[in-house]
């Protein structure tokens, strides 16, 4: 890589990392968006393979959280699934007319649960928490990383100082790989176009809240039991992650793009949010 390569590609990382929680897409004609991967590396990648072949070069990108997860794979493909994505937004970005808020990534409840096992030093309950974090499907996110799913327990037993270094251990296993601390650091909240016609959510919505003070309801879920009802002036709300377990589905505004334990969702809306196309693998 020349200089000027990277240094264009570290400008492009801080203008993307500096951003507000919530990402705007802009003015938008089409945007595709990928529901919960939970780390099925060899799906993702056919959907990617589809998604490259069906490419406009105006269409955005929207990744709603859940690139991690716990699989039913003997061995949890979470750190390849990163990688995968990385390179289908390089894709992107090779585009002339692509412009740096054209791609998002959201954050899952899976990101977050990796994102918290770096502070658990803080934590007034580690142990208990690392058991929480564990039942949910942390220990494989981990062990896809090299990391033992021993170490948080042996460390949430040892005190303040093992868990420290516990996180400075995880943190380690995560840069040795390209891209993943950046990763990790640029996760939005939500998106949605420059109308606020379209909004983009991992897993949930707080009907009572506006758009600025949503939360952690947007990945650990809440707001999706009514595909129908309405919600300010939004044409469509698309989620990529049922934490009930209820799969893909559709209604009058809400959309979910949740493939289960088997299967990945992908689906390209136009600006008024009708479904043009959709991808299953």
């Amino acid at each position: 890589m020349s200089n000027s390569e990277l240094n264009a590609h570290t400008d492009y990382e801080k203008k993307i990392y500096n951003n507000v929680r919530n990402h705007n897409l802009g003015c938008l004609d089409r945007v595709w968006v990928i529901g919960s991967v939970n780390g099925k590396a060899e799906q993702f990648q056919k959907i990617c393979n589809q998604i490259v072949d069906k490419l406009d070069f105006k269409d955005r990108l929207v990744f709603t959280g859940n690139l991690l997860g716990r699989n039913i794979n003997e061995i949890n493909e979470s750190r390849k699934v990163i990688d995968i994505a990385l390179k289908l937004r390089s894709i992107f970005m090779s585009n002339n007319s692509f412009d740096i808020g054209d791609i998002v990534f959201l954050r899952g409840c899976y990101e977050e649960l990796l994102d918290k096992s770096r502070e658990l030093h803080m934590s007034p309950n580690p142990l208990e928490l690392v058991d929480w974090m564990y039942s949910r499907g942390l220990d494989k996110i981990l062990e896809s990383y090299g990391i033992s799913s021993s170490l948080l327990h042996r460390a949430a037993r040892d005190g303040a100082g093992a868990l420290s270094r516990a996180s400075v251990e995880i943190n380690m296993a995560i840069d040795k790989n390209p891209g993943h601390i950046n990763y990790m650091s640029s996760l939005k909240r939500l998106a949605h176009n420059e109308e606020k016609t379209l909004l983009f959510v991992s897993a949930g919505l707080a009907r009572d809240k506006p758009l600025e003070h949503q939360s952690e309801e947007l990945w650990w879920g809440g707001g999706f039991s009514d595909l129908d009802k309405p919600f300010n002036n939004l044409l469509r709300v698309v989620r990529g992650y049922d934490p009930k377990g209820g799969g893909a589905a559709s209604g009058k505004i809400s959309v979910t793009l949740d493939g289960g334990e088997d299967q990945v969702f992908a689906a390209l809306f136009n600006r008024e949010g009708q479904i043009l196309d959709t991808i299953q693998c």
